[in-house]
């Protein structure tokens, strides 16, 4: 009587026949990576061996197709390396600049340091043009001759070190964010507009610790006005009273003029004391090229020198 048991021997045999003879198991052993020997002693004669003893000692087990198909080695395969994982804010910047039809160049480059999205984020796809009309929006102000004030404080500048000499408060807070706005912004801000500079900066000489912050930008600058505070005392009814009155000092730059000399214009400062501070001669012999070189340089000087305190001093007397 045939049994099952026989049906399974006359199954494995018919199995490891086939699989001594088939060709495309033998072109399968050429492709791997490493060679094999015979059948007998590869690992699919071995684990055919390993099933034929299962299946004999126990005869209520059969083999199965994935039974089967495990029997026979796989192909070697090369490992693909692994690339970098993008954070979840990368991926979805990648996913948004293709969405859009801006396609990042490489998207490993995400992962490897090398950002090919700019940190503007979605500001960045608006057109130059029109991210200048909404710089001039924001911080050029709507008259044209409307100087931006700037103002310090006694009891920060005056008892410790200047805070101005710091560009997160030298500019416009947002330009701090982005190395980009900044070089788009500066120019903008600094060209378009007059700065007026409160009497508390010019005291403190915080106005020269600004220009110094703005570092080569300063050079674009096209007039600055300085507050100085004027005391005058008079004699009234039989008692002297004080009073106090601000004077602008006007300071033309080159880069706002056609003869790039530096012009100023003292206002309503007294002359006698203009005369004897001595700024008249220092801005002259800026002029005439002494001693320093460069607009941003030049109105730095000016701002700390010896001759504007004097004048500050005298007014204030």
């Amino acid at each position: 009587m045939f049994t099952r048991s026989d049906a399974k021997a006359d199954s494995l045999t018919r199995l490891q026949r086939e699989a001594e003879e088939d060709t495309d198991y033998q072109q399968i052993q050429e492709l791997a990576s490493r060679p094999q020997g015979a059948l007998s002693e590869s690992t699919a004669g071995k684990q055919l061996a390993k099933w034929r003893k299962v299946s004999t000692d126990t005869p209520h087990r059969h083999l199965t197709d994935e039974s089967i198909s495990s029997a026979f080695p796989a192909i070697h395969e090369v490992a693909a390396p692994s690339k970098p994982r993008v954070n979840r804010w990368e991926a979805h910047q990648v996913r948004q600049a293709n969405s859009k039809g801006h396609y990042v160049r490489d998207t490993e480059e995400q992962g490897t340091g090398g950002k090919a999205n700019s940190d503007m984020g979605y500001f960045n796809r608006l057109p130059g043009e029109l991210r200048n009309v909404i710089y001039r929006y924001a911080f050029v102000p709507s008259p044209a001759d409307q100087p931006v004030l700037l103002s310090g404080s006694d009891l920060v500048c005056g008892t410790g070190a200047c805070v101005h000499q710091k560009l997160p408060i030298a500019a416009p807070g947002i330009a701090s964010t982005c190395k980009q706005i900044r070089n788009e912004l500066l120019p903008i801000f600094v060209t378009e507009n007059g700065f007026r500079f409160d009497a508390v900066m010019v005291r403190n000489r915080c106005a020269g610790n600004w220009v110094k912050a703005l570092n080569c930008y300063a050079r674009m600058l096209k007039k600055v006005t300085l507050e100085v505070q004027v005391f005058e005392r008079d004699f009234r009814r039989g008692a002297w009273r004080t009073k106090h009155r601000m004077c602008a000092l006007v300071l033309e730059m080159p880069a706002g003029r056609a003869d790039e000399r530096f012009v100023v214009g003292f206002g309503e400062l007294p002359a006698e004391k203009v005369e004897l501070s001595g700024l008249k001669r220092k801005i002259e012999g800026l002029n005439d090229g002494l001693g320093v070189v460069g607009q941003a340089s030049k109105l730095a000087a000016v701002l700390f020198s010896e001759e504007l305190a004097e004048l500050v001093f005298r007014c204030r007397k």
